[in-house]
């Protein structure tokens, strides 16, 4: 019997009728609680990075399944083991083949954005999607973890990373099947909402805590599937 894929139970299951993002892609947002489980770390981005991991660890694998991580996040690596994933980082896309010998599912493909461990070009777009698109089945889930400069801070912007992503992802053969807004919030509980609109997204990143530096805490995931062929 073939595994459900997680990413399509959330565009069927959750957001049936949800607002449309660029069309024909649904918005959620995800207010996760300041636990911290992955030790210390006083940091609201830290806490809302570990909570994160945990969250896409659960919701988009199963126990035994193999997390791939273009990034090499300590903080993904953490949740996978403490959750029984087995957990790979590449952080050179031409390592995937690197990867036969992996017995595991992989049920997760991840990828930050901009990235930490490479230079940021065109080519390197590109590259990180096919190598991703390269170790997807059906039932595999990837996800590019965006930070964007907060409206009226120096850097690009959210739309501007998407300007780049989303045609490379298109050409590497992967669909966009979800946008998920995460923010930290406070007290002991987490809340989903998966009929968000544009507006409500825009107010949870304003609300989200702000650092010393100044910056609202918030990652955008774009959720991708691997296109059927035709």
């Amino acid at each position: 019997m073939a595994r459900p894929n997680p990413c399509k139970d959330d565009a069927s299951k959750n957001h049936g009728d949800a607002v449309l993002v660029g069309g024909d892609v649904p918005l959620a947002v995800w207010r996760l609680d300041d636990r911290n489980d992955a030790g210390p770390a006083t940091d609201p981005g830290a806490r809302l990075a570990s909570r994160l991991a945990q969250r896409l660890v659960l919701v988009y694998t199963r126990r035994g399944d193999a997390v791939v991580d273009f990034d090499s996040d300590p903080q993904l690596e953490y949740a996978s083991a403490h959750a029984s994933r087995s957990y790979l980082s590449i952080t050179d896309p031409s390592e995937v083949a690197d990867l036969d010998a992996l017995t595991e599912p992989i049920s997760l493909v991840v990828l930050r954005w901009p990235p930490r461990h490479a230079v940021r070009t065109s080519a390197s777009i590109a590259d990180l999607f096919a190598a991703g698109r390269l170790i997807m089945t059906a039932d595999t889930c990837a996800i590019a973890a965006v930070s964007s400069a907060a409206p009226g801070q120096p850097g690009t912007t959210f739309a501007e990373h998407l300007g780049e992503l989303l045609p490379a992802a298109h050409t590497a053969g992967l669909t966009h099947v979800l946008q998920i807004v995460a923010v930290p919030g406070p007290g002991d509980g987490d809340e989903f909402l998966y009929y968000a609109t544009e507006a409500e997204a825009v107010a949870a990143r304003k609300n989200s805590p702000v650092g010393d530096g100044k910056l609202n805490y918030s990652v955008d995931l774009l959720v991708f599937t691997r296109r059927a062929a035709t």
